[in-house]
């Protein structure tokens, strides 16, 4: 099944220390016909977790435990560099859209959101990480044929 937005099938990794919003994200990203990979609880685990899966992309919490979800943007970006989407419910003063991109985020998306919101994210950091030359040909696409447990 493709994606409703026209992009390949992703290979995503999802970090959120909140069970049952992990297992909704993982809903979700079924639904909208991308392959969850790997699932972490903190900065931490996700960080190790793509260098070794090496996704397509990455949805995280900003306020994961043990390295906040930026740090692990940050970290991500220069061990192992793919698309990430940063996910928040408590947007501080300013602009934390930028803030996250500063820190090696290619979309942010404010919690609550709908899950057109949620592909539109994901399309946009695949977008932008394949513009920023980061991404090895392909890299941001999951093959055709990936199998339902990797």
């Amino acid at each position: 099944m493709l994606p409703k937005n026209g992009l390949a099938p992703l290979r995503i990794v999802i970090a959120e220390d909140n069970p049952q919003i992990r297992d909704l994200l993982r809903q979700q990203l079924a639904e909208l016909g991308h392959l969850v990979v790997g699932e972490a609880r903190d900065g931490i685990e996700v960080v190790k977790l793509v260098a070794g899966q090496r996704p397509s992309a990455v949805v995280m919490d900003w306020g994961l435990p043990g390295q906040d979800g930026l740090a692990a943007a940050g970290a991500i970006s220069r061990s192992a560099p793919t698309a990430v989407v940063v996910l928040s419910a408590y947007l501080a003063s300013g602009d934390p859209e930028a803030d996250a991109r500063r820190a090696g985020a290619h979309a942010f998306l404010a919690k609550p959101y709908l899950i057109e919101d949620l592909d539109e994210a994901l399309e946009q950091a695949v977008r932008r990480f394949a513009r920023s030359g980061e991404g090895a040909a392909g890299h941001g696409q999951a093959d055709a044929h990936v199998q339902a447990n990797p």
